[in-house]
């Protein structure tokens, strides 16, 4: 009798084999698929960066040249020979909302060349107000106080879908 208990548990065996075994092919099928999310994940964080990396070079590279200006810069509403180098206030209602080709012909390119971006970092400058020391004609006749720019940037990542724009204010007098 336990010979013929035997015999009927031999199938059992096999087909609990081969439960346990699917199991652990749909376990490492979404591992894998897991991680090849993860992998996606971190190399669009790592071109989102390299683009932020990019517009803050391109940006640091706007307020160098401001630093250098001895006298306010001459403004332009539009550009008839680009890169025009400053901006006047309201030119563009917004340049972050630009095509892409309007920053590659418009804007000032960065000074040196950048590796690993799909295109290299570009800014615009605007004269954004200008704040007198004193409320006086003579002062403001003169140019006596500050001026403030605004200095947007653009840089891209590896592809060209992943961008990032920065701005920042910039003040300085030149008397």
């Amino acid at each position: 009798m336990k010979k013929h208990e035997i015999k009927n548990q031999r199938g059992v065996v096999l087909i609990t084999g081969l439960i346990f075994l699917l199991v652990l092919t749909i376990i490492g099928i979404s591992t894998m698929g897991n991680s090849a999310l993860t992998e996606r994940m971190t190399q669009n964080f790592r071109d989102t960066s390299n683009a932020f990396v990019a517009a803050e070079a391109a940006l640091a590279d706007g307020e160098s040249w401001l630093k250098l200006q001895t006298n306010p810069s001459v403004t332009v509403s539009t550009c008839s020979t680009p890169p025009c180098k400053v901006w006047s206030y309201n030119a563009s209602t917004n340049f972050v909302g630009l095509a892409d080709s309007w920053w590659q012909t418009q804007a000032i390119p960065f000074s040196t060349s950048l590796y690993g971006v799909a295109a290299q970092p570009v800014y615009v400058m605007e004269e954004y107000s200008f704040v007198p020391y004193e409320l006086s004609p003579d002062a403001i006749s003169k140019g006596r106080g500050y001026y403030y720019y605004r200095v947007t940037a653009r840089g891209t990542g590896a592809t060209s879908t992943s961008r990032a724009f920065i701005q920042s204010m910039y003040a300085t007098q030149y008397n």
